[in-house]
């Protein structure tokens, strides 16, 4: 994908969406821009910037909300996909500081899940 694409990507994205941070998986026939989705947002803003960004890509399109995967999903995005945007230099450290505490919270729970499993033989959440 050329530089001039990306810029359009991001425009037609930052014109619809308001988003601090967008981040861009490219597979050979599509494209996933996974970026922080304002909630008031109606499905059809969605699809128009979608079909936009795949007419001048010609490669299906599509725009997730970063708030719909689960801790681990956010690291992998964060690992491979491309940060085609940041809103200020910061963003992205301080996103993926975030997403780092939010893992460590996650495999506290899970280790705690473990430890009452290994002391009474059930498994009950708190």
């Amino acid at each position: 994908m050329t530089d001039e694409q990306t810029n359009y990507i991001v425009n037609i994205v930052s014109e619809n969406i308001l988003t601090p941070i967008i981040y861009m998986l490219e597979q050979e026939d599509s494209i996933d821009l996974i970026c922080f989705c304002d909630r008031k947002i109606t499905a059809q803003v969605l699809y128009n910037a979608e079909f936009k960004i795949s007419e001048i890509t010609g490669k299906h399109t599509e725009i997730l909300d970063i708030r719909e995967f689960s801790e681990f999903e956010r690291l992998d995005i964060i690992s491979r996909a491309k940060l085609i945007h940041a809103e200020y230099p910061m963003v992205e450290q301080i996103f993926a500081q975030s997403m780092a505490a939010d893992l460590k919270i996650v495999m506290e729970e899970r280790k705690s899940i473990l430890e009452r499993y290994k002391a009474s033989g059930t498994c009950f959440l708190q």
